[in-house]
């Protein structure tokens, strides 16, 4: 009996090809579930820290630093690298229905939430005006700081309700600290997130004394 050698060859490396794909992209696809920052990249297959940085205007100390990575040169095909910038965003309720006898609308499919502020400078112990646009209707929302670059706290250091048109207008007074740790940095990123859906804005301002 006669073995086609050529062929058993092509079936296994066919195989190994289908095979690698699958554990090559895996990890890409739950990385990118589990992103938690933003801007950011997900590792491709081939790449380093050093071209990552150098794709994005950065330095790999620097993506090192941002992302507590104890050895540059271990990083894994799917991962996510925060690049400079990012915004690091404290995991969000479970969006839920919002009950019809509440008047909580949600904004137009591809609509997000945005803030802004009166001043583009302020510290601790100073008071802002924080405005809104297209947020839920009527919901109450929490309002986070931290120095940009840095995780938001997982408790809010104010909150505030939006109007029935989805916009957003409230005082808000700049901590001294955030869970017992002192406010210092700038620049400071200010998070307003709804308590109930989970609808988020961000900006940030500059601290004239950090």
């Amino acid at each position: 009996m006669k073995v086609d050698m050529q062929s058993g060859k092509f079936r296994l490396v066919a195989v190994l090809v289908v095979v690698a794909l699958l554990v090559g992209t895996a990890p890409a696809t739950r990385a990118a579930a589990q992103a938690i920052c933003s801007p950011s990249h997900i590792v491709l297959p081939g790449e380093n820290l050093f071209r990552i940085a150098l794709a994005n205007g950065t330095t790999w100390p620097i993506l090192q630093q941002i992302n507590n990575l104890p050895n540059p040169n271990l990083i894994r095909v799917g991962q996510v690298i925060c690049l400079p910038g990012s915004v690091v965003v404290p995991p969000a309720p479970t969006p839920v229905p919002p009950p019809a006898s509440t008047g909580l609308v949600l904004p137009p499919p591809g609509v997000f939430p945005s803030i802004d502020f009166n001043t583009r400078q302020a510290g601790p112990g100073d008071t802002i005006v924080i405005t809104g646009v297209n947020f839920p209707t009527n919901e109450t929302v929490d309002i986070f700081i931290a120095p940009v670059g840095s995780p938001y706290p997982t408790i809010a250091s104010g909150s505030a309700v939006t109007a029935p048109d989805g916009t957003l207008n409230t005082r808000f007074t700049v901590p001294n600290d955030v869970g017992g740790v002192p406010l210092r940095g700038s620049p400071l990123s200010v998070l307003v997130r709804g308590r109930t859906t989970g609808y988020f804005g961000f900006n940030f301002f500059f601290n004239p004394r950090p």
